[in-house]
């Protein structure tokens, strides 16, 4: 079983292999979803009728849900269960079929990611919301005479569902440009800095990085009458998903993967080489990607990830008591790299 795992799966012998330990864990990660999606429906229909009232005002409503799925459903403390179930059964599935079996299960990469589920619950929630909100007044007087009246008469789900899709659509837009603009891309390195894969991952975002993706994200959301049913619905399930397609876990989610993003291909979009690169853009939906040519027609490799800036403050091969000190150098260290770009 040692040549069992070799990091880009091509040998004829360990398709044979992978054949059987493939059609297990999509098995248990369809389960998984099925499971994920029946909660998200719940937590989605729990806070909907909460929110309703707050949000006739368009850019006050955003605001709201912004704040309460922040503090009550991302924030760890008081967090939904039924989302936070889903972080402990990741780690369990990625133990039992990682993509690398040379990573360790407990490592200072998943560390330093929880400190990053800190950093985004507090300091995002600190100034991110209060200026995605800001632009939300803002754009209200355009959103609100801008509203798709085309949708009107159709279903509440319906117009959700195509809410969804257009929300998808600007934020694989939006991912696209922190790659290709220099001066997004330093922002956004720190979460592709992640060498050892895990649920947490998702959280390993510079505040920056997260304010540019999250201003535009919504935008779209804002044109339908069923915003807050839009937004809610993607934050949910974009998180829930998000914790899935950044884990260690060597699944392509068989037929699945022809509409969404998978653990696989999510990989490869983090791979830190350069075949790999500029692909895969996709949030949960990989359909933008295959329709605008930057689909990898590779589903069955998992390259290494990170990236290749020899200057970076990796916390691989560190200490844990330089905790502290790596993190903060991870958070200045882009501005630094920024400033570089115009003041050589």
């Amino acid at each position: 079983m040692q040549n069992a795992y070799p990091e880009n799966n091509t040998a004829d012998g360990s398709r044979k292999i992978w054949a059987f330990e493939s059609k297990l864990a999509n098995g248990i990660i369809l389960l998984f979803l099925i499971l994920a999606s029946l909660a998200s429906i719940g937590v989605v229909v729990n806070h909907y009728y909460q929110l309703a009232q707050a949000s006739n005002i368009p850019w006050y409503g955003i605001k709201q849900i912004y704040w309460h799925i922040h503090h009550d459903v991302i924030v760890p403390f008081g967090a939904d269960p039924q989302l936070y179930l889903g972080i402990p059964a990741l780690l369990c599935i990625q133990a039992l079929f990682p993509a690398i079996r040379s990573q360790k299960p407990f490592n200072i990469g998943i560390l330093v990611d929880m400190v990053w589920v800190f950093i985004h619950g507090f300091m995002v929630t600190g100034f991110v919301l209060i200026a995605i909100a800001a632009l939300n007044q803002v754009l209200m007087p355009w959103t609100s005479s801008l509203k798709v009246g085309v949708f009107s008469n159709v279903p509440a789900w319906l117009e959700i569902v195509l809410g969804y899709l257009a929300v998808e659509l600007v934020g694989w837009f939006s991912h696209m440009l922190r790659h290709k603009v220099r001066v997004l891309w330093v922002f956004h390195e720190v979460h592709h800095s992640q060498s050892q894969m895990n649920p947490f991952t998702l959280f390993r975002v510079h505040p920056m990085d997260y304010l540019f993706a999250e201003f535009i994200i919504f935008l779209p959301a804002l044109l339908f009458e069923e915003t807050l049913g839009i937004v809610l619905s993607y934050l949910i399930i974009s998180r829930l998903h998000d914790a899935l397609t950044h884990s260690n876990i060597r699944t392509n989610l068989g037929p699945l993967r022809y509409i969404f993003v998978t653990p696989q291909s999510h990989r490869v979009h983090h791979s830190s080489e350069i075949e790999y690169f500029d692909m895969n853009y996709g949030v949960t939906l990989c359909v933008w990607d295959r329709l605008f040519g930057t689909h990898s027609p590779s589903d069955f490799v998992y390259p290494k990830t990170g990236i290749n800036d020899p200057d970076f403050p990796e916390e691989k091969g560190q200490k844990w008591y330089k905790l502290p000190w790596i993190i903060t150098r991870q958070l200045y260290y882009p501005f630094v790299k920024a400033m570089r770009l115009y003041w050589r």
